[in-house]
């Protein structure tokens, strides 16, 4: 089948020449310097990671909790959380959602406390957990926040991240800032904080042979991401790669500290992203207004919360009806994410889970991520919400016909 070379990509990995200039300049010593943007942006200086499974694992590591204890995940989020619990020699104990923000419950919480020694509150498609609530029934059972979707949420007027004891970011692409990898925890504990740097100073240094390496690949894979090669040739090698490499399995990973060229592409492009993220808002906001659909729920906001808009999820009645959209709007050049979709098989398969999260297992096969990234153009948006309700027509003739 020939590609299609219009085809409007997923996720957007925002890796240009500019960035990769900056990654090799500072190979050189050419460029910018480590500027004091954490503290400006973040309130407290960070511990760095090359991924946010690894400030997972040195998190749980260095809470130093009993080998097989229980952590508390929800089902309903990306498997590596799962797996990086495991890595640390613990349990994952699944947790179920809120239907209305795809959030951990904390009625969940509460009913499973006895059984965990830790929660992971992770900040689904940007939109930050409710987290008060959440805190007041952990009571000293330690939180983490998991802001890997969340850059520049706020919740109740604080950034994400800072309610919590600890908390971690990511930059890998695909994410926000799209640095090609790397990730930050925050700690405001000083007891808590010295253990994380101690495992993080043993972790692997980057040659400065693997950085260029790195930071080249970065920016080829993301050309693929971007439209004419996404559609033309892109789009199928990521569908090939994901099946050869099974992405849905265990892996062991490397546990290192930031590469030079990830960290410095963050430190520049940091102080001035809210721009983008106010962008990727608008295309949100404008979608919202363009859409006519009678058979899906469209994102809202929650009250005392600002999410970052990081995606744009869709939730259908049923597994048929998300699909058949999945179709229509691929068939419209748009591709789109059947968001977590194999994740309750998975987390059965390799992880133990036991079927008790009802509201997490119905929303894995109803939920569709629809691409507004900020790069998008009005008329890109325009065409979404044309096949949007194109496809909620056609369902609508179908259930009536």
């Amino acid at each position: 089948m020939p590609g299609n070379a219009r085809l409007i990509p997923r996720y957007n990995w925002d890796y240009g020449l500019k960035e990769l200039a900056t990654a090799l300049g500072s190979l050189l010593h050419v460029g910018p310097r480590e500027e004091n943007v954490w503290e400006k942006v973040f309130g407290c200086k960070p511990i760095l990671t090359t991924s946010g499974r690894a400030s997972l694992y040195t998190i749980l590591k260095a809470l130093e909790l009993p080998k097989g204890a229980g952590v508390g995940v929800p089902l309903f989020c990306c498997h590596v959380v799962f797996d990086a619990v495991v890595q640390a020699g613990l349990v994952p104990v699944f947790l179920d959602i809120n239907m209305e923000d795809y959030n951990v419950s904390v009625e969940d919480v509460s009913k499973k406390r006895e059984r965990l020694s830790a929660v992971v509150a992770v900040h689904m498609f940007g939109q930050s957990a409710d987290m008060d609530p959440l805190l007041e029934s952990c009571g000293e059972i330690p939180v983490i926040e998991d802001c890997a979707q969340a850059l520049f949420s706020e919740y109740k007027g604080s950034p994400v991240g800072s309610r919590s004891p600890v908390s971690f970011y990511s930059f890998r692409s695909g994410k926000y800032i799209s640095a090609g990898e790397g990730s930050a925890i925050f700690c405001r504990g000083k007891a808590l904080r010295d253990k994380i740097l101690g495992l993080v100073d043993q972790y692997e240094d980057w040659r400065w042979d693997q950085q260029i390496v790195h930071a080249v690949s970065t920016y080829i894979m993301s050309a693929f991401y971007h439209p004419p090669l996404y559609g033309m040739i892109g789009h199928r090698i990521g569908r090939a790669l994901h099946r050869k490499l099974d992405l849905s399995r265990k892996s062991v990973f490397k546990l290192r500290k930031i590469a030079p060229v990830d960290r410095i592409v963050v430190q520049k492009r940091m102080e001035h992203f809210l721009v983008n993220i106010d962008k990727q808002r608008d295309n949100a906001r404008y979608l919202t207004g363009r859409l006519d659909m009678k058979n899906s729920v469209v994102p809202m906001d929650v009250e005392g919360r600002s999410g970052n808009c990081y995606q744009f999820s869709l939730r259908f009645p049923d597994e048929r009806r998300r699909d058949f959209v999945a179709d229509h709007l691929f068939g419209k050049g748009i591709d789109c994410a059947k968001y977590l979709h194999d994740i309750v098989p998975t987390a059965r398969e390799l992880y133990g889970y036991a079927g008790d999260c009802p509201v997490a297992e119905h929303c894995s096969k109803t939920v569709l991520s629809i691409p507004i990234h900020y790069t998008m153009t009005r008329r890109d948006l325009d065409r979404v919400a044309e096949a949007l309700n194109e496809a909620d027509a056609l369902v609508q003739e179908c259930r009536h016909g």
